[in-house]
């Protein structure tokens, strides 16, 4: 289990579980009755299962540059966070638009929502697993 922890979590407390599980929940629960913003209900989903994850593999795989001298995180990492991102949101839109949600995503908001997201992303220590996805959620409402 050690290697599924980091260190904030404690014997009695495992926060980072918790965190990844409310950040995939919220937007999904706040979005609920919705259907003008296709993507909102998934932020969690994007933002956690697939950007950060390819952020993560790709970054302690092939990367090089990193963001700041004394932190993990590396450019090659949030490059690819942000184009896995993107790239899900171009398969998932048109596969949204044949159910019952409205196509109504302007690509250069949805660009913007990813990047800052991603950005965020490579800047925050703290946990990052519940707050990045309500940040995406709530650049993909605006």
């Amino acid at each position: 289990m050690n290697a599924f922890t980091d260190h904030r979590d404690t014997d009695l407390l495992i926060v980072s579980h918790f965190s990844l599980l409310l950040g995939c929940a919220l937007p999904i629960w706040l979005s609920s009755g919705f259907n003008d913003r296709p993507l909102a209900p998934f932020a969690g989903i994007l933002s956690l299962g697939i950007g950060d994850t390819m952020a993560s593999v790709v970054g302690y795989k092939y990367g090089v540059l990193r963001w700041s001298k004394t932190g993990k995180k590396t450019i090659e990492g949030t490059a690819a966070g942000i184009t896995s991102v993107l790239a899900a949101c171009s398969i998932l839109l048109p596969l949204l638009a044949t159910s019952r949600y409205i196509l109504d995503q302007n690509w250069f908001s949805l660009l913007f929502a990813v990047t800052i997201s991603g950005l965020l992303e490579a800047y925050t220590a703290q946990l990052d697993n519940a707050f990045i996805p309500l940040v995406f959620y709530s650049l993909l409402c605006l």
